[in-house]
């Protein structure tokens, strides 16, 4: 007699695509602890990776900042024959606003400024520094000359890379700064000026 019955004694229907139903099964610990690890990794370096642009890009600014100054400085002593010899400070950081007033505004030169024009609208200022503070621990550029050589016929600028830049290799080197390391190349001081003075 034939079985018209349409359910079938001993079938297992075979998943689409070939795919057992047995045998499924999650990432053991070690794949996960091996997928973290390396997850971690890659970020590291990408953070890294990320500073070090960072880093560069700020040098390459102080680089063009120090560049532009001694431009406007050019064009100072082109005018009134010789460098501003602007006074001291408590702070590095206060001596340079007090440069960046002299550059704007033609006040606190150390000389008289008749006729003075605006040689640049804004002295730029180091990446890292805050301007709302003046503190030696405050980053900074610095524009001085040693003790006695004041006639404005020479001067310094210097600005501390945060990376060894090529161009250290090609700046004025020397003490000048000694209590911030100087010009040397080992502490990253990038220095550009005119003149020459004993006490470099």
């Amino acid at each position: 007699m034939k079985n018209n019955n349409p359910k079938l004694t001993g079938f297992t229907p075979t998943p689409k695509f070939g795919v057992s139903l047995q045998g499924k099964r999650g990432f053991t610990l070690i794949e996960l602890l091996v997928v973290i690890s390396i997850i971690g990794f890659l970020t590291t370096a990408a953070v890294v990776m990320l500073n070090s642009a960072r880093m560069k890009a700020r040098d390459a600014r102080r680089i063009s900042d120090l560049k532009q100054i001694q431009t406007a400085l050019e064009l100072f002593y082109d005018q009134y024959g010789q460098y501003p010899v602007t006074g001291g400070h408590q702070y590095w950081d206060g001596h340079w606003q007090l440069f960046s007033a002299c550059l704007e505004t033609g006040a606190v030169c150390g000389i008289a400024t008749p006729g003075f024009k605006s040689l640049i609208s804004k002295v730029p200022q180091d990446p890292l520094d805050d301007p709302a503070t003046l503190s030696d621990s405050d980053p900074t550029y610095y524009y001085a000359w040693p003790a006695g050589c004041s006639n404005g016929q020479s001067y310094r600028l210097a600005a501390y890379l945060e990376t060894n830049n090529a161009v250290l290799q090609n700046d004025l080197d020397g003490g000048f700064y000694n209590n911030n390391g100087g010009c040397d190349d080992l502490y990253k001081g990038y220095c550009i000026g005119a003149g020459s003075c004993s006490g470099w």
